[in-house]
């Protein structure tokens, strides 16, 4: 978590804030904690952090491992994900759209828009026997390494650009990671030209993308659309006919730019 975010309202409650940054203590790479971990991350004392945990816990919010003395997500959190999935006015619009994208190349379509700096995922639109057991709504990645990432940074402003490297960084995910300031403007400047951004195994090796940023009529991105597959499908030749047909889809979701999450917030 950003804890930046919060210097911004002096109103904050203390106590809600520390039981959701104990929320964001989880993540895919370590889904199970135990107390002495999450009292050490937040640095906060172990009896603090147990009340926060049990309230948490009697919730739903927060689930205890019977086998062990360790804590993961609990199903209120999956309740919630589906309420705001619920809210997002613009996916009605977007899936079809994918879909037929989808048909027609064969490959994974991803609907995106960007939060405090990062790509977060919204939908995406798989062939008909997906190669992944689960769904990438609601995951977030840097924006320096993806497809869509790269395609919206390259139409947001440079003081936007500076900030996303000012505060997340330019982490090598890949050996073929942009971790260079300089290099990630020229590759933006190079999207901007071609009209969309390439991921050359940047985010994954083995995976190449095009993104194209969806953008307001101001001209600035909202989201992104963006068609992943394989290094042997995604050549050169392939990528600008994708791009083609992902550049007719992102025309006629710009319609609705401002149903994006992007364009509901105030960010930099």
């Amino acid at each position: 978590m950003n804890h930046k975010r919060t210097e911004k309202n002096e109103n904050i409650v203390g106590s809600v804030l520390k039981a959701i940054q104990i929320l964001d203590c989880f993540h895919p790479d370590n889904p199970n904690l135990n107390l002495s971990q999450i009292s050490k991350h937040l640095e906060i004392p172990k009896s603090t952090a147990l009340n926060l945990i049990q309230t948490l816990e009697s919730e739903g919010f927060l689930l205890r491992v019977k086998s062990g003395n360790t804590y993961q997500l609990g199903y209120k959190n999956i309740e919630l994900g589906y309420r705001a999935t619920t809210s997002l006015s613009i996916l009605p619009y977007a899936i079809p759209i994918m879909e037929e994208v989808q048909e027609k190349t064969g490959e994974i379509i991803y609907l995106t828009t960007h939060i405090n700096g990062q790509v977060f995922y919204l939908q995406c639109s798989y062939p008909s026997r997906p190669k992944v057991s689960y769904s990438v709504r609601g995951k977030m990645l840097p924006m320096h390494c993806t497809g869509c990432g790269k395609a919206m940074l390259s139409y947001l402003s440079q003081e936007f650009v500076q900030h996303v490297i000012d505060v997340h960084g330019l982490r090598a995910i890949t050996p073929n990671t942009i971790i260079d300031p300089d290099q990630l403007y020229k590759e933006l400047e190079i999207t901007r030209q071609r009209g969309y951004a390439r991921d050359n195994e940047e985010e994954t090796l083995g995976v190449r993308c095009v993104g194209i940023a969806i953008r307001n009529t101001n001209g600035q991105a909202v989201g992104a659309l963006s068609l992943s597959g394989s290094v042997l499908t995604m050549t050169d030749e392939n990528a600008d006919k994708f791009a083609n047909l992902l550049s007719n889809a992102c025309n006629l979701l710009s319609q609705h730019a401002n149903l994006f999450p992007a364009s509901l917030m105030d960010q930099v």
